[in-house]
């Protein structure tokens, strides 16, 4: 029942660090990938989490969830940003990098951990919709962060007009494309090519907002959202379409990039692995130990964030559900795609933190629902 990106990352590390020059595998060769494989796995990532999220879902039924996202991610990003800049001694811009880079929960390690224990039905469902608000946060966050630190030559009021233009551009191109290529799909009604011509749509937004000075996973994000949710748009919009035609657009559309992101997730949570480092005991340790607040801190959000709900009632087993995904991931590497100074050893820590994570967020819950039946 472990999480597939467990063994995904051991596989890499396999073939990578352990046999890599018996295969052929050079890791020079392989980082010079990472800086159009990250983006491009956000990208996917981000569509893919916007497409599946109902807003009106997640405002009526889920605002537990979006409590506890923010609640989550706040804790956890505040102590391990103070603990790695004071322990690690790292600038603050690349401590909250970090931090809000693991600020999140992966969904898979929600449901690997909830098929295998008595939790609730509405739990269950929260904590799914919950971890799919994380990894849009975390994305938004770290990336905002990133844009920040490649700034760093500017002052404090020109970096901040820059920011400004950057979300500003990337929500106006994300916004427009999505509702022109709403409409575009519905009017033309050619099912069978629905996803190659949004494939090609969606790298056409990306790189477009990248070239005007926005961020294009943000634009990825919006884009996908509106058309996920073109339903209830057309409704409030008051365009007169065939719901029912459009709603076959949207779940073709979705089905096949949800498959597409899953070979592209793979692939590269394979692939960390094969450019992962060893740089010694005390960078697996301090991994260890950034895992283990993380549960903590996880553990005071959930406490919190289920005071006086149905919720509790599965505490304290939802409370240490922790494990990183492919947000975390890809966040993680970025430093490393734009040459950020000790961007190995970010990997590194990165790469353990998520193993150790997922690790103790499948054996913990189970050690503590055995021991409260006793």
């Amino acid at each position: 029942m472990l999480p597939s990106v467990i063994f995904l990352i051991i596989l890499g590390i396999i073939c990578g660090p352990v046999f890599g020059p018996v295969l052929g595998f050079e890791r020079s060769s392989l980082v010079d990938i990472i800086s159009f494989l990250a983006p491009l796995t956000l990208a996917f990532v981000a569509f893919d989490a916007s497409t599946r999220m109902n807003i009106r879902e997640v405002m009526e039924q889920s605002r537990r969830a979006i409590v506890l996202s923010i609640l989550g991610f706040l804790l956890s990003t505040i102590i391990i940003g103070v603990f790695l800049h004071f322990v690690f001694s790292l600038r603050w811009s690349y401590s909250l990098l970090l931090s809000s880079a693991w600020g999140g929960v992966n969904t898979a390690t929600v449901i690997a951990v909830s098929k295998h224990l008595k939790i609730g039905g509405k739990t269950v469902a929260t904590l799914t919709m919950s971890s799919l608000i994380d990894d849009i946060i975390v994305l938004v966050s770290a990336l905002t962060i990133l844009n920040y630190i490649t700034l760093g030559g500017m002052g404090l009021p020109e970096i901040s007009l820059v920011l400004i233009k950057n979300i500003f551009i990337s929500v106006f191109l994300g916004v427009v494309a999505g509702i022109a290529w709403l409409n575009l799909l519905y009017f033309s009604g050619k099912g069978e090519f629905t996803y190659t011509f949004t494939l090609a749509a969606l790298l056409l937004v990306y790189s477009s907002t990248e070239m005007l000075g926005g961020t294009g996973v943000i634009a990825i994000f919006l884009f996908g959202l509106i058309l996920g949710n073109s339903e209830l748009l057309c409704r409030s919009l008051e365009i007169r379409v065939d719901v029912i035609q459009l709603s076959k657009l949207k779940n073709l559309l979705v089905r096949f990039h949800s498959e597409l992101t899953f070979i592209l997730v793979t692939f590269f949570f394979t692939f960390i692995g094969l450019i992962y480092v060893f740089t010694g005991v005390f960078d697996l340790v301090f991994g260890l130990i950034i895992s283990l607040l993380l549960h903590a801190t996880r553990f005071v959000a959930v406490k919190i964030g289920t005071w006086k709900s149905v919720l509790a009632s599965d505490l304290p087993v939802i409370g240490f559900i922790v494990g990183k995904g492919a947000a975390s991931a890809a966040m993680s590497t970025l430093p490393l795609a734009y040459g950020l100074p000790n961007t190995s050893m970010f990997t590194s820590i990165a790469l353990n933190v998520i193993l150790f994570t997922n690790i103790i967020s499948i054996i913990l819950p189970f050690l503590v629902a055995r021991s409260s039946r006793k």
